[in-house]
């Protein structure tokens, strides 16, 4: 097969349990993704339509007899079925709008694990083919899809089934996610801690190769950070009084997302010079927040608040990560953290994990001149000008670098006639 894949035209698609981020094009890899989609579907009832939407290969032909599947270069067409049509976007905004409360919505991916392979198609089908307005019978666009390690080899040949069949692509890069963050921040050593919206995931990559035995994860993230907010607003009295009525969980997410209001403290109880409360605006009204806007992220440092029975710490878990791996590299995983995710941003983060690592250092095996005395971050590089600041995007980043080293290279990638070859177990031999 002949590729003339361009740059302008290479896809990256990092998925979340609470956002899809996505571009298209990676000649500038400095830039932020542009298409940021929520991650929930809507379902409207059952409606006769083609599985892998063969009309779209009428485009330029009006024959879809044509491609069958033994033509590498189209989608393969299949037979009208009924099932529910899905709906995202602008347009699922419009819907929750318009039926306000009495549309059913649904998450396809939660806590990091795929719960319904179908949303989750409809997702990326949004965003192929109306965001970035790719044609099903000329795609020429090759896509990098970013994955959390959880995600199960059966679920890879979906993805690749799905990007081949149903997209008609003509390349597939499926990439882990932590890898990808420790390339954003220009490394081949580290500790990735992708604090995430459903989960925690904690992975030591050694000269690129992620050490799976090793990696943690952990049932606590931003979602656990918004619920165990919303208690405590609703526990506030006098912001109860100055909201005017019971506040929903968006308000909760609204705070704690704005850069200014809420922080993490390196003691909880121990305000310091910070005033008690702090007056905000949301939505045209004026209220106040107490300290609980202080004790939003603590969940992860004390799973026990989220009734999380017998789920380690951050803490604990980076340790435990860090001490499963070889002696004499450990050094290596204390002096290269990388933290990323959508929940890693919160000011003060960063620094109260660092304080609360420092115990475990004097438990190291290593004494002498080459102990590690405290743990070091990583950072995205200072020329990466449009991201520097945003570690939750190390990973979208470290995808685009991917992205434009890879593709280029026949071998770099899995394309459309390695699947027609082999079929969707052939992802296994050009996944990273």
């Amino acid at each position: 097969m002949h590729f003339s894949l361009k740059e302008e035209s290479y896809v990256v698609i990092e998925n979340g349990s609470w956002k899809i981020k996505a571009v298209i094009g990676v000649t500038d890899t400095n830039q932020l993704p542009s298409v940021l989609l929520q991650t929930e579907v809507g379902k409207i009832p059952e409606m006769e339509v083609e599985k892998h939407d063969p009309e779209m290969l009428q485009e330029d032909t009006g024959n879809p007899e044509q491609f069958t599947s033994d033509s590498p270069e189209k989608a393969t067409p299949t037979k009208i079925v009924k099932e529910p049509k899905y709906i995202c976007g602008s347009q699922l905004k419009e819907f929750k709008e318009q039926f306000k409360g009495n549309f059913v919505t649904s998450y396809p991916i939660k806590r990091g694990n795929i719960e319904n392979m179908d949303e989750l198609e409809a997702l990326w089908r949004h965003i192929l083919l109306k965001e970035f307005n790719i044609k099903r019978s000329r795609n020429e666009c090759p896509v990098i899809v970013t994955v959390p390690s959880t995600w199960t080899k059966v679920q890879y040949e979906q993805i690749a089934r799905i990007f081949f069949e149903t997209f008609n692509s003509p390349g597939l890069y499926i990439a882990n996610q932590a890898l990808m963050a420790l390339y954003g921040c220009g490394s081949l050593n580290g500790l990735v801690v992708d604090i995430g919206y459903g989960k925690t995931e904690i992975t030591p990559i050694l000269e690129c190769s992620i050490q799976h035995h090793a990696i943690q994860t952990i049932p606590i993230g931003g979602q656990d950070f918004d619920e165990y907010f919303h208690s405590l607003l609703l526990s506030d009295p006098q912001f109860i009084e100055e909201y005017g009525e019971t506040p929903d969980i968006d308000i909760a997410r609204a705070l704690k997302e704005s850069a200014d209001i809420c922080e993490v403290l390196l003691d909880a109880g121990n305000l310091e010079d910070r005033p008690i409360r702090m007056e905000v605006e949301y939505h045209g009204r004026k209220f106040t927040v107490g300290p609980e806007r202080f004790r939003v992220a603590e969940p992860i440092f004390d799973p026990m608040l989220v009734n999380k029975v017998g789920v380690l710490s951050l803490t604990e878990a980076i340790y435990l990560t860090i001490s499963s791996c070889e002696p004499d590299k450990r050094n290596l995983l204390w002096e290269n953290i990388v933290l990323t995710g959508g929940s890693s941003m919160m000011k003060g983060l960063k620094e109260r994990i660092k304080t609360d690592l420092a115990p475990y250092l004097t438990f190291s095996d290593n004494t002498g001149e080459y102990q590690v005395k405290e743990a070091k971050f990583l950072k995205i590089p200072e020329y990466f000008t449009n991201l520097k600041d945003r570690q939750d995007l190390a990973g979208f980043l470290g995808a685009s670098i991917t992205a434009k080293l890879s593709f280029p290279d026949p071998k770099g990638f899995l394309n459309k006639v390695d699947y027609n070859d082999h079929g969707p177990s052939v992802v296994h031999t050009k996944s990273y």
